[in-house]
């Protein structure tokens, strides 16, 4: 009897990890592309960050730049919206230090 609850219990175990482990490659097929769009953003959000400039005028744009990309990153927006913000934003940094 108790061999027959080992294969029961056996059985049930390799369909849950068999259907376990096809649900989370599902997912994550699901959700690459918005996942490689939020790790685009936060390189940016990094750059955005490492920038410093040489008049109390240019810091506070910089910082300006800066608060609207964080805002961005924590908007509701889809990870495609926000990268191509994120990229308005990259560039008015780059024109900055220049």
């Amino acid at each position: 009897m108790i061999f027959i609850y080992i294969i029961l219990s056996a059985i049930l175990l390799y369909y849950a990890i068999k259907y376990g482990i096809r649900d989370g490659l599902i997912d994550r097929d699901t959700n690459k592309e918005k996942l490689i769009y939020l790790q685009k953003v936060l390189i940016y959000l990094k750059k955005l960050g490492g920038s410093s400039g040489a008049s109390k005028e240019v810091e506070s744009k910089a910082k300006r730049i800066y608060n609207e990309a964080l805002d961005t990153l924590l908007s509701e927006k889809k990870p495609k919206e926000k990268y191509n913000a994120m990229t308005v934003l990259k560039k008015q940094i780059e024109l900055l230090n220049y």
